[in-house]
């Protein structure tokens, strides 16, 4: 049920199909092997994907879209096995439009404009350099005290021979 009662301005309703196919026969022109078939009824009406009148059966990717749709509207989403040479074929159904949830804040702009992935990218990039720079120097430090005590304790065990006496001193 198209539902805009929390603000949502959206203006059609688009439902997308789609779904993985193992390979078929090389050459094969219509090769759809296992072939879904996606209907929207909505006020009486029947859509049928990809601006067909009739079942799409080329193409794993199928897409219904309808203008003027009015909140309180109802439409029904139908996905229907046509020809399948497995008992099952797993698929994907994303429908947008109002439905009731929190209004849709892009209406209007563009995705890209309030992207932020870019700067989390960088801040994500920046903390993992510091991380490691962090550990590098303690490596560092730890390898240069390391080497320090080492030869102070070689330079305290030189063995001096009380017989022998410089004369010169």
């Amino acid at each position: 049920t198209i539902d805009k009662s929390n603000g949502c301005q959206a203006e059609g309703l688009s439902v997308t199909l789609v779904w993985v196919e193992e390979g078929s026969s090389p050459g094969c022109m219509n090769c759809v092997l296992n072939d879904l078939d996606l209907s929207v009824s909505f006020r009486g009406q029947i859509y049928l994907p990809n601006g067909r009148k009739s079942p799409d059966r080329t193409n794993i990717v199928e897409r219904v879209v309808i203008n003027g749709v009015e909140g309180g509207e109802t439409a029904t989403i139908s996905v229907t096995a046509h020809n399948l040479v497995w008992q099952s074929q797993k698929y994907a159904l994303v429908a947008t439009g109002c439905f009731g949830g929190v209004a849709n804040t892009l209406q209007g702009e563009s995705v890209f404009d309030s992207d932020n992935s870019q700067k989390r990218r960088q801040i994500i990039i920046i903390s993992v350099c510091v991380i490691i720079g962090v550990l590098l120097l303690g490596c560092v430090t730890f390898s240069c005290i390391r080497r320090r005590k080492m030869r102070s304790r070689a330079g305290n065990n030189i063995d001096f021979n009380d017989d022998e006496v410089d004369e010169r001193a």
